[in-house]
């Protein structure tokens, strides 16, 4: 009867084990984490990795158009614009609702300018403005 404990008790354990070091190792994923209080962008701080190099400025422009209310949290954000031009870094693209409701209307665009990793403007924009801003124009034209 001891052993049987034993082995039920070591496969718990085992298993729990596993699931803590699973969620150790999702902490260092970059992500966007929305609530009601808060945006936090987790795993950006410092950026290791090629990946977070690549994903951590999008969602620094995202953390910011969702705490500047530009958008509100139940947006998503689809990036067509990722272009480095000397020290700045221009992100854009179009934003949707999750979950669309009668009268959202169409996408909107958007677009962040970001320096040494902070973002300095973010806009949202119009189709042709987000193509205006693509090609190195500025977004106010």
């Amino acid at each position: 009867m001891l052993p049987l404990r034993l082995a039920i008790f070591a496969g718990v354990f085992g298993i729990a084990l596993s699931g803590l070091f699973w969620l150790l190792g999702n902490l260092e994923e970059p992500e966007l984490l929305r609530s009601k209080k808060m945006v936090v962008v987790k795993g950006c701080d410092p950026i290791e990795g090629e990946d977070a190099a690549r994903i951590c400025p999008r969602l620094f422009c995202q953390k910011h158009l969702l705490d500047t209310k530009v958008f509100e949290l139940r947006y998503r954000f689809d990036v067509t614009v990722d272009e480095r031009s000397g020290t700045q870094h221009l992100i854009g693209g179009t934003a949707r609702p999750f979950v669309a409701k009668p009268g959202d209307g169409p996408a909107r665009s958007f677009g962040c300018v970001l320096e040494g990793g902070r973002v300095v403007e973010s806009y949202a924009l119009s189709a042709q403005e987000l193509r205006a801003f693509a090609g190195g124009g500025d977004a106010s034209e």
